[in-house]
């Protein structure tokens, strides 16, 4: 099972930082709290869910909530 704050997923590499370390924050941790932020309501509940990269890059790409969840399988959602 993949855990939900894995940010690393098929055609996506996390940039590098020590976790918990100031660049985490400022590299990695900050930008991706910014952009759920900026996601709407039903979005951002399915990134609790689901995960952040796959469910941000659907959003992105104008997949609405039902067709998110509608894909996910075994409480898991990979955008392919």
């Amino acid at each position: 099972m993949r855990a939900l704050n894995n940010s690393e997923v098929p055609g996506f590499t996390a940039k590098r930082a020590e976790l918990g370390s100031e660049e985490y924050s400022e590299r990695v941790a900050s930008p991706v709290m910014n952009a759920v932020d900026q996601m709407p309501a039903a979005y951002r509940q399915l990134v609790h869910e689901l995960g952040y990269v796959d469910v941000y890059r659907a959003w992105k790409r104008g997949w609405t909530p039902s067709q998110i969840r509608g894909s996910a399988a075994d409480g898991t959602f990979h955008l392919s």
